[in-house]
């Protein structure tokens, strides 16, 4: 790390994430970051903040989260500002387009990698299309608990997409042919800038529309969303989570 990024990074974690409080008093060591649907703060039990990010109690277990924005520019100023916590887990939250038939809108992907097609994964070790891994045991545990609770979920490779209007019939087809599971705007940057600090991740993401079934349903409305939502609540608090 060069002098001025080892700066920059400290003040924006000091000012921007942690806004005047200190990181070394975020004591959670898993952190939940909802990209775009806020998921889980409702849910928790003894909140408290820490600038941008807070912690509260599912269960027993002590969190970290954040409702993040979609895309990637917060998602790099939250994730290199943990290096100054004790966090070594994050779990992405999410939705995404369903990219193989068989897929529907309420079904649950858990992404065991993503191909990258954004731009910040670029910065962090990463190719243009390179596959990133998600952590394997993280990952097969979580969609295991949820297969295991009767949910339907697909477990395999996404594709992260840096512009989501320009998601071409070429370009869903390709994606299609080569087998990917759905399309989102952040695992990659997520599953990178992990790599780059040592951490494990994973991401688990409801299908809200189908691109190659030409779909939208209003997922986030009903009862789909609910059972995620009580799916992922019970993995945070269970024996299971790594």
């Amino acid at each position: 790390m060069t002098v001025w990024e080892e700066k920059f990074l400290r003040f924006a974690a000091e000012r921007w994430v942690f806004q005047g409080t200190d990181p070394h008093d975020f004591k959670p060591r898993v952190l939940v970051l909802a990209f775009g649907e806020d998921f889980i703060s409702s849910k928790l039990q003894k909140h408290k903040h820490f600038g941008a990010l807070y912690t509260g109690y599912i269960g027993d277990r002590l969190i970290g989260y954040m409702r993040v924005p979609p895309g990637t520019v917060i998602l790099e100023g939250i994730m290199r500002s943990l290096v100054f916590t004790r966090v070594d887990t994050v779990i992405g939250l999410g939705t995404c387009g369903g990219l193989q038939a068989e897929i529907e809108c309420g079904d649950i992907v858990v992404a065991d990698s993503a191909k990258a097609g954004d731009c910040l994964s670029l910065h962090y070790g990463f190719r243009y299309g390179d596959v990133i891994p998600a952590d394997g045991a993280l990952t097969d545990s979580l969609a295991g608990f949820l297969e295991r609770r009767g949910q339907k979920v697909f477990r395999g490779p996404i594709v992260t997409t840096g512009a989501v209007f320009r998601e071409t019939d070429e370009l869903i087809s390709s994606w299609q042919r080569d087998g990917l599971l759905g399309v989102e705007l952040e695992a990659a940057s997520q599953f990178a800038l992990a790599h780059y600090m040592g951490m494990k991740t994973t991401m688990a993401l409801l299908v809200t529309d189908s691109p190659v079934r030409n779909q939208v349903a209003d997922i986030l409305r009903g009862p789909a969303r609910e059972r995620f939502v009580a799916g992922i609540l019970e993995y945070i608090s269970s024996p299971s989570l790594p």
